[in-house]
């Protein structure tokens, strides 16, 4: 079985109800975000003043739902998902005109299409990847001058995951026992939900400004404690994951054409 054949179905069985129920959730966009969803509407608006947005594995359309809530402005917006599921879901729940929904492989972007968005937005998607350095690549010629890729992936040396290593564990980033059971208690499906690299800050800047073209690149972090859970004050957690992101954050990063 091929990898998009597998991964399409194992979404389809995975988030099977989309497709009869469409969506409707926005999240918010706070001082303090939480999770990635609330990253990147907090962190895209400041930065995308209008234009063609592209979202790679886009879901359940929830950032899409959510930008546009909060006063996106845009010219078209294109969704992709693999999973047919999802394509299904997106286009029952996103009924703005702007919008394209597009089945679409980051790995498999055709290299005529270029210079067509101002924006893309991946939000845990790049640790999926066979080949995230090809890829990446393929994307860069698909921002036009001055437009930007937002990304959101774990990051391998975050302060709970060097803990487990000191430990003897597999700093896992989408389950539990070394990868093989998933946070709601099931075994996983795929091995680690699917993850197939694990970065650092400065492994995917590199990678970005040395290997695929990217001018510059700027890293931004908002915390989480373990399993999605606070430890510290909101304002504190904040502070820490601001500073240190390499420490305390997921890695986001706004890298430029």
């Amino acid at each position: 079985m091929s990898r998009p054949t597998r991964l399409s179905g194992h979404y389809d069985v995975k988030y099977g109800s989309e497709a009869s129920t469409p969506l409707d959730q926005i999240v918010d966009s706070g001082s303090y975000p939480a999770n990635r969803f609330e990253a990147c509407v907090n962190f895209f608006l400041s930065r995308f003043h209008g234009g063609d947005v592209l979202e790679l594995g886009a879901g359940s359309g929830l950032v899409a739902r959510s930008l546009i809530a909060r006063g996106l402005q845009f010219t078209t917006y294109t969704v992709s998902e693999l999973s047919q599921v999802r394509l299904k879901g997106l286009a029952q729940s996103l009924r703005d005109p702007r919008i394209r929904v597009l089945e679409l492989d980051a790995e498999a972007i055709p290299d005529d299409v270029v210079a067509k968005y101002d924006a893309v937005i991946m939000l845990a998607l790049i640790e999926h990847l066979i080949d995230p350095l090809g890829a990446m690549q393929r994307i860069h010629r698909l921002l036009k001058p001055g437009g930007f890729v937002f990304i959101e992936t774990p990051n391998i040396a975050k302060f709970t995951r060097r803990a487990k290593l000191l430990l003897g564990r597999f700093p896992s980033t989408a389950s539990r026992n070394e990868g093989l059971t998933t946070y709601g208690g099931n075994q996983v499906d795929l091995h680690d939900e699917g993850h197939l690299h694990y970065f650092t800050f400065r492994s995917l800047s590199h990678m970005l400004m040395q290997r695929c073209g990217f001018s510059k690149v700027e890293k931004l972090g908002y915390f989480v404690g373990p399993n999605g859970r606070r430890i510290f004050a909101h304002k504190l957690g904040d502070v820490l994951s601001r500073t240190w992101p390499e420490f305390f954050s997921e890695i986001v990063v706004v890298a430029y054409a």
